[in-house]
């Protein structure tokens, strides 16, 4: 996450013409690549996880953190994917303009990620904002206490 406005600053100032602003973002970019890819084997099982180790804790909670862990997924998750492969092999397809905003939808993307990442986290440290429906689980009462 911390890469990512970083990668955009680098990419700003190699369209200005910084030759070496454009080595830097060459290399980050692919290191960003890499934890990127580690991000995605090590979070998939994650998903997985709550289905079979923490199946009880899914069935009470599941109606409030699965709704932030499928934004993360579908929003977040797919824009960065598309980004990042823009990014790392699109920079002499996409020219010079494309490529800086491709890596600014990887900057959204990640900081999107990290966000619906740790509001699901929040509520399962200091649950709020939520009801106890009939059936024992929790429902989302609160939104804006919730985000």
């Amino acid at each position: 996450m911390g890469l990512a406005p970083v990668l955009v600053w680098w990419k700003w100032r190699a369209r200005r013409g910084d030759e070496t602003s454009a080595l830097a973002g060459r290399f980050w970019t692919r290191i960003f690549g890499v934890t990127f890819v580690f991000g995605v084997v090590t979070g998939i099982p994650m998903e997985f996880q709550f289905g079979t180790n923490w199946a009880g804790f899914s069935k009470y909670a599941g109606n409030i953190i699965g709704q932030t862990l499928a934004m993360e997924g579908m929003f977040a998750f797919f824009l960065e994917s598309a980004m990042v492969s823009a990014v790392v092999w699109g920079e002499k397809r996409l020219g010079p303009r494309n490529h800086f905003l491709a890596t600014v939808g990887l900057a959204v993307g990640s900081w999107l990620s990290g966000y619906f990442i740790l509001v699901t986290n929040a509520f399962m440290q200091h649950p709020v904002g939520y009801t106890v429906a009939a059936d024992g689980s929790l429902r989302l009462a609160d939104l804006s206490r919730f985000f």
